[in-house]
């Protein structure tokens, strides 16, 4: 099992922007992290993991609800401003979550957003599942399906006429919307030992930008969001073709003051 490709790309461009997007980042999903926190009700004292952590906001917020923190993340930019922002409050080490071995098992796993891109998801929640005491629980956030997330669908159906056309690709691959399909999300579970595994559908509103107006959200879609990619690899007459795309279909979502959002839909799963 190898996790080479997204090592790779969580360490280069991608890495890179998310540590200089932080503060737009927590508040954009701030929504999902609320919905998380809630439902892993964590108590204080417990050993937790944080899968994924990033540049670790979910890992402060259960250090600050009281936890015994561990935060792992194969992102070196990330987790080098995780460090700094959590001061020596929480244990956070760069490691592929797929590998992963604690010395010690913890009673709650959670994660935002950090468990979809396993190249083999079985023998990864398998290894994760392998960290967790006898009756401890796993919580974490995962992309529903796209057709769900309009602040994905948007941008790219404005865009898709002015890129060449691309070979289909995996809806299960490795990536942001590999755990929408519900069913196969806990077939893979079942399989990894989770004997009880619940799912709940919550909609969002997933923010382009608070205050920047449509350049702000054209701006958010060009470096972190579902165009990013896709910018890299154009020459410049090209990019500006896809920017003035990206505002015309961006613009109808501008509240007047600024705000720019759309629909999003997300998985909040629990499994022991």
């Amino acid at each position: 099992m190898s996790n080479e490709d997204q090592i790779e790309y969580w360490n280069d461009n991608a890495g890179l922007k998310w540590v200089e997007q932080q503060d737009v980042m927590d508040a954009t999903l701030a929504p999902v992290t609320d919905l998380l926190m809630a439902a892993a009700a964590i108590v204080r004292g417990e050993r937790v993991l944080d899968i994924g952590c990033g540049t670790g906001e979910t890992s402060l917020i259960a250090t600050d609800a009281g936890a015994d923190v561990t935060g792992v993340d194969v992102s070196k930019p990330m987790l080098d401003l995780a460090k700094s922002r959590a001061d020596g409050r929480a244990e956070l080490m760069l490691a592929d979550a797929s590998e992963y071995q604690a010395d010690e098992a913890f009673d709650l796993i959670i994660s935002r957003f950090g468990v979809m891109f396993f190249e083999d998801p079985i023998a990864a929640f398998t290894n994760i599942k392998a960290n967790l005491k006898p009756g401890g629980r796993m919580v974490f956030a995962c992309w529903n399906h796209p057709k769900l997330n309009q602040w994905v669908m948007v941008p790219m159906q404005a865009i898709k006429p002015l890129l060449p056309d691309a070979p289909e690709t995996d809806p299960h691959a490795p990536g942001p919307f590999a755990f929408a399909d519900a069913d196969r999300l806990k077939g893979i579970l079942s399989e990894a030992g989770f004997d009880d595994v619940s799912m709940t559908s919550h909609a969002i509103d997933f923010s382009l930008a608070e205050s920047g107006g449509v350049d702000g959200a054209v701006y958010f879609s060009s470096q972190i969001g579902p165009a990013s990619r896709a910018l890299g690899e154009v020459d410049d007459e090209l990019k500006a073709k896809i920017l003035i795309a990206l505002k015309e279909a961006l613009a109808p979502y501008d509240d007047g003051d600024g705000r720019v959002a759309l629909p999003g839909g997300i998985w909040i799963v629990r499994a022991s």
